[in-house]
């Protein structure tokens, strides 16, 4: 049952950022009137854009902690660990680098993704 759910959350972080991003985000992000946040409308859509994708990447770290629980349960610690200090270090790096460090969620993935990992090498 574990195994399916995984694979359920595969796909559905799979269908959320292609379907969901061409058929939702893309026409949002095209449009003159979009807001402008955090200075200006470029960093709007980056912050829009990569908070999508963000739900997909911890889907897809969740995913992996249900396959391991299925498959190693006695790994399944250390996977929740790993997968959430690899998404949190992929969203600081992302923050950092799509809005030259004006998005402010880098200080809180940064952090997490250091902890995580200081508690992995223990």
């Amino acid at each position: 049952m574990l195994s399916a759910a995984a694979i359920c959350l595969v796909l559905v972080g799979a269908m959320h950022s292609f379907l969901g991003g061409l058929r939702l985000i893309s026409p949002l992000l095209a449009r003159p009137d979009f807001p402008s946040i955090l200075g200006s409308q470029r960093n709007a859509r980056l912050t829009l854009f990569f908070g999508w994708h963000a739900l997909t990447v911890f889907w897809w770290a969740q995913a992996y902690v249900l396959w391991t629980i299925a498959t190693e349960p006695s790994r399944a610690i250390h996977a929740t660990l790993l997968t959430l200090a690899i998404a949190s270090c992929m969203l600081a790096c992302a923050a950092i680098i799509a809005s030259r460090g004006r998005h402010l969620s880098w200080v809180f993935f940064l952090p997490i993704t250091i902890l995580l990992v200081c508690v992995l090498i223990e």
